[in-house]
């Protein structure tokens, strides 16, 4: 909710809506850190500084409270993607578009995607909702035959893994490459193995890091 929304509601709904932001802004910061189920309730509202009871008043448990931020952030990243594919008919190069919004997402919003990908560590199949469009883009490049050498779901796995070490790698602190030239160079990887060829494939990883990062 946007705090011009916010600031139509009647006082206690405001702080109602105060106080689920920050539970939620909380349970966002440590689930970047730390596996879900290592944080229990009492962390959440020590680092939201709202009372326990609060907590039930918004959600039933950790694991409703855990969707729902799971939920928030998947579907926002979903928007950058659909936004930055919407003109993108191409298989391959909606897959390194895809690849290089993510990144660029992660470092604009490092604990927000790092929340995801950890609360999305068991999640990594085909059929899971947030990566209904990374199957939907490998199982069109598969009809097309512009993919080659995988069935649907390795190249999913295959996807979705590449994205992940990416975006872990790039915001480690560790890596020796502009974001640019690591999402060119991952983008290219990625197309190969999903069977691109060889000089299609970084044309394609190059080009989509220059539209979405600046160049490489």
């Amino acid at each position: 909710m946007s705090p011009a929304n916010s600031a139509r509601l009647p006082r206690g709904n405001r702080q109602r809506e105060r106080t689920r932001m920050a539970l939620l802004a909380a349970g966002q910061t440590l689930f970047a850190r730390r596996p879900v189920e290592s944080v229990s309730v009492d962390d959440i509202v020590d680092a939201a500084d709202v009372a326990k009871g609060s907590f039930y008043n918004h959600f039933q448990d950790k694991d409703a409270f855990a969707a729902t931020i799971y939920e928030l952030v998947q579907g926002d990243v979903e928007f950058h993607i659909f936004s930055a594919n919407q003109a993108i008919d191409d298989a391959p190069e909606r897959i390194a578009r895809a690849l290089c919004t993510v990144l660029r997402y992660a470092l604009e919003h490092p604990e927000r995607l790092m929340a995801l990908l950890s609360m999305g560590a068991r999640r990594l199949t085909s059929d899971a909702p947030l990566n209904a469009g990374v199957s939907a883009d490998v199982g069109r490049g598969l009809a097309q035959h512009r993919l080659s050498g995988i069935d649907l779901e390795t190249g999913v796995l295959l996807v979705l893994g590449t994205i992940n070490s990416t975006v872990r790698y790039a915001t480690s602190g560790d890596s020796g490459k502009q974001p640019p030239t690591l999402a060119a160079a991952m983008s290219t990887a990625l197309l190969r193995g999903l069977g691109v060829p060889g000089e299609e494939a970084e044309r394609l990883g190059s080009s989509a890091a220059s539209d979405l990062l600046g160049g490489k």
